[in-house]
């Protein structure tokens, strides 16, 4: 369970656990990644990754979500822990909007761009939260925010990244080239050597 990719903060530090659910939800609201995926993962190629997020209001009234992007470091013991806004991967992730509004009983998703670089080396992690904002008063102040992981991972070994690919592609390309422009300027330095023996003799 996703302690949190659900979780409460306030007294308790926030973390998330090693093991994934769908989506994650409070009494309240809930999130998750697009096309039921417990978390948001992709390949570093260097490209631009486009993805989203699902907030959705589960109460009968009117509800504002605020979201950021924090980041996010792996512990030795597979858990995950929530660092500062923007920190690390998180300031390679753009968010469409950072304030929510929901009808009761609606949902939203929210675009998420990732530019992800093309030379990691190891994986790198991020979150993005979301927090309800603040009802009337019960005289306990505790705030629920909801998490969803985004990783990074390196290009399999071997396999290069697309742009590497293609830059490889167009060396070998060049060399042919140059190989035939070669190879033809000798057959009309030949023709030209022939024809001139031709005319002297």
């Amino acid at each position: 369970m996703l302690c949190a990719t659900a979780m409460s903060v306030g007294v308790v530090p926030a973390a998330l656990a090693a093991s994934a659910v769908p989506n994650v939800q409070t009494s309240t609201f809930g999130l998750a990644a697009t096309g039921s995926r417990p978390k948001i993962v992709h390949v570093a190629d260097g490209s631009t990754i486009h993805d989203g997020v699902v907030v959705y209001n589960r109460t009968p009234r009117p509800l504002t979500l605020t979201l950021d992007v924090v980041g996010v470091v792996r512990k030795a013991d597979g858990s995950y822990a929530l660092g500062a806004s923007g920190a690390g991967l998180a300031d390679r992730i753009r968010l469409a909007t950072r304030t929510v509004r929901l009808a009761p009983k609606a949902r939203q998703v929210v675009a998420v761009d990732i530019d992800a670089p093309d030379h990691l080396t190891s994986p790198a992690y991020a979150a993005v939260t979301a927090v309800a904002g603040s009802g009337a008063s019960t005289g306990v102040s505790v705030t629920e925010r909801l998490a969803v992981l985004v990783g990074l991972t390196p290009p399999k070994a071997g396999s290069g990244s697309s742009h590497g690919s293609s830059s490889r592609q167009r060396t070998v390309a060049v060399v042919v080239a140059t190989v035939l422009l070669l190879a033809i300027l000798a057959v009309l330095f030949v023709a030209f050597f022939l024809r001139r023996r031709r005319t002297t003799t």
